[in-house]
């Protein structure tokens, strides 16, 4: 078999501290959207999780999948989930 190459600007993938910061900031954002400002940052986990993909990373495309989901369960739940949290923090 032929070895497939890929054709990448030089430049435009991110180094690798900053691949898995994008990362850890797109499953913060993704869970964050499950309580509390779902638009938001569902939003912003998705923008993230194509900027890891497009970057080589394997870990975007679930992190976008999960992205949408969390999103969707936010807008459904988030008024219930904010408020039990509300309560074991103590505010």
């Amino acid at each position: 078999m032929d070895k497939v190459v890929r054709a990448v600007k030089p430049g435009r993938t991110l180094p690798k501290t900053g691949m898995i910061l994008c990362t850890a900031a797109g499953w913060a954002a993704a869970l964050a959207s499950l309580v509390r400002y779902p638009y938001v940052f569902g939003a912003a986990a998705i923008i993230l999780g194509i900027r890891v993909s497009k970057g080589g990373s394997k870990a975007g495309m679930p992190l976008v999948a999960a992205s949408i989901l969390l999103m969707a369960a936010g807008l459904i739940f988030n008024d219930m989930l904010y408020e039990y949290l509300k309560i074991i923090v103590g505010i």
